[in-house]
């Protein structure tokens, strides 16, 4: 088992202006392995992007204080680290945040997903090269010459995967990262997810409230109030639907049509988590009762 990142007995609280500490994470051990695809899932103050932050030094002890470790490409980041080794590892964990206006830099779209590979000193013919090839993974060729301003909110959110993508990141972390969206742009970076993954050379963490994101993951995480609830498959997570309502976490919703036909005794077959797998149920359902 290789993990990129390896979390052990971490608690982090924030600190405020008044020196006061807030409890955010309490005790969390956590392993993500190399080329997975991890949702995490939690209400609001559930901690999801505190944990998020402290993988990739957002946060770090000058923010508050840390118990435990978090270990990522094989150093712990919580810890003492040199400034170099700070560049490394963040240039190997990329993030994409919930408002892609807020990590556009550029007045079009090729200079922006330019910039950190001339950040790293990559050779202009080499980084041409791989804004054409960014920019065919995120589905947004021909728009070189555009100005982000002027694009979408989920063309901007592709876009800010691109300019990620460019940097070669061994792990990218989707930080809400379709929040703001509508259904469409929504679906195109769920859509940019999914072929990542399939490509089974970047690990994927994925946070989340939206629980029809999770159902395509190798694994769910949940977090309520600061710790893990739970950690298992998507099968074995949303088959547990009481345990989810009980923290007030919806399953995907056609998770949830079986899960209530199943209390009124008019169903006994497994929870679908897809609509495909959903609708096959239904007809069979039907068909047993033409029958």
């Amino acid at each position: 088992m290789d993990n990129i990142i390896e979390i052990k007995d971490l608690s982090f609280s924030y600190k405020d202006s008044e020196g006061k500490l807030h409890p955010a994470l309490h005790n969390i051990n956590l392993n993500f392995e190399r080329g997975t695809y991890t949702a995490v899932l939690g209400h609001n103050g559930s901690g999801k992007s505190t944990l998020a932050k402290l993988i990739n030094m957002v946060l770090t002890r000058e923010d508050g204080e840390i118990e435990g470790s978090v270990t990522v490409c094989g150093k712990e980041v919580t810890g003492d680290i040199s400034d170099e080794d700070a560049y490394n590892i963040q240039c190997r964990i990329g993030m994409v945040h919930q408002n892609p206006d807020n990590q556009i830099v550029a007045t079009t779209v090729e200079e922006d997903i330019a910039f950190g590979p001339e950040n790293l000193g990559v050779d202009p013919v080499e980084i041409r090269k791989t804004v054409t090839e960014m920019l065919k993974a995120v589905g947004m060729e021909g728009h070189e010459k555009s100005a982000p301003h002027r694009l979408s909110g989920g063309q901007k959110q592709r876009i800010a995967v691109a300019g990620v993508l460019a940097m070669h990141p061994e792990c990218i972390i989707f930080d809400e990262s379709t929040a703001m969206l509508d259904p469409e742009g929504r679906e195109a970076i769920m859509r940019t997810i999914d072929e990542l993954h399939r490509r089974g050379d970047v690990t994927i963490i994925t946070i989340t409230h939206y629980m029809n994101e999770a159902t395509d993951a190798d694994r769910v995480v949940v977090l309520n109030q600061g710790s893990v609830y739970m950690d298992g498959t998507p099968e074995q997570i949303f088959s547990q639907v009481e345990k989810l309502h009980s923290v007030s976490l919806d399953v995907p919703q056609v998770t949830e049509l079986f899960w209530r036909l199943k209390k009124a005794g008019k169903y006994n077959g497994e929870l679908p988590l897809h609509t495909n797998e959903g609708a096959e149920a239904l007809a069979s359902l039907l068909k047993v009762k033409r029958d």
